[in-house]
């Protein structure tokens, strides 16, 4: 692999990544409101803040299904340059430093002052041109675990991209393993608000049990057929 070709690739894989398509569809369900700023309902009565500016905050002001448009526009932006550079170096690693590009985009776009997302729609965009296989795979997996075993919704959310570094592990190789790992890793860093308010009211005891698919539907934005009223 070419290092300088990566670094070349990895600049529009970036600014392709910067588009938020958060902020295009909330001029026409929000206008003029700040998206940074929403309320995530977890099961029972508690709730956290959520300063990510993605499909989730769409979701929240304009319920399920602006929030799934806008979340497939998020995953587009990744599939199709991690497809492309793909097929055009389909023995390189290239499509992968693409991926990892696109993601740092969406999680800190150069447009709008480094604030965006956390990196969950576009990690599983770039997934379905990299092992299309690992998505449902894996998300079933962690919901499985996150809901039958562990009974925690943060849990059930996020697992299924943990289950990414054993599954390139077994099923490709070393730069998948690698681009898995730091996909995980991006995501966390983005997430370190919101995951220490969770964990900080999962220890002092105010959140219930995840029992059911229907407790983690009920409990996300994207998935209530409702829309939340003044969120």
């Amino acid at each position: 692999m070419s290092l300088v070709l990566a670094a070349l690739l990895a600049v529009p894989g970036y600014l392709i990544g910067s588009v938020s398509f958060a902020r295009i569809v909330g001029r026409r369900i929000a206008p003029g409101a700040d998206l940074s700023k929403n309320t995530l309902d977890l099961p029972g009565d508690a709730t956290i803040d959520y300063g990510g500016v993605s499909a989730t905050s769409i979701a929240i002001r304009g319920g399920p299904k602006w929030g799934s448009f806008t979340g497939l526009l998020d995953m587009a932006k990744a599939f199709i340059p991690t497809l492309v550079v793909r097929l055009i170096w389909p023995d390189e690693s290239y499509h992968l430093v693409v991926a990892v590009a696109t993601i740092v985009g969406h999680n800190y776009p150069v447009y709008y002052r480094f604030r965006g997302g956390r990196g969950q729609t576009p990690i599983y965009g770039s997934l379905l041109a990299i092992d299309w296989i690992a998505v449902p795979i894996t998300t079933i997996v962690g919901i499985v675990v996150g809901v039958g075993l562990l009974k925690d919704m943060f849990i059930a959310y996020t697992l299924g991209m943990w289950l990414l570094v054993p599954w390139f592990a077994w099923r490709a190789g070393s730069p998948e393993v690698a681009y898995a790992v730091i996909a995980n890793a991006l995501f966390m860093v983005a997430m370190i608000p919101e995951t220490k308010e969770y964990l900080a009211k999962r220890k002092a005891g105010e959140l219930e049990q995840v029992t059911s698919w229907h407790d983690l539907k009920t409990a996300h934005p994207a998935m209530r057929g409702e829309r939340g009223p003044g969120r």
